[in-house]
């Protein structure tokens, strides 16, 4: 199975959870990312800092 890791901030989370959904076929896993991690990592769908990592593992 292929691995699905996407970034996602808190407007894209929903676009991200049914990304993974739909291509898995299974409810994905989200986990927050923490404030030292958050300030270098961007959201997959737009420029604004990433808040979640939703994947299939």
């Amino acid at each position: 199975m292929e691995k699905i890791r996407i970034n996602s901030c808190e407007t894209h989370i929903y676009r991200a959870l049914d990304e993974v959904t739909a291509k898995t076929e299974n409810f994905p896993d989200m986990e927050k990312i923490y404030t030292e991690e958050e300030l270098s990592t961007v959201c997959d769908y737009c420029a604004q800092a990433a808040i979640y990592v939703v994947s299939n593992t």
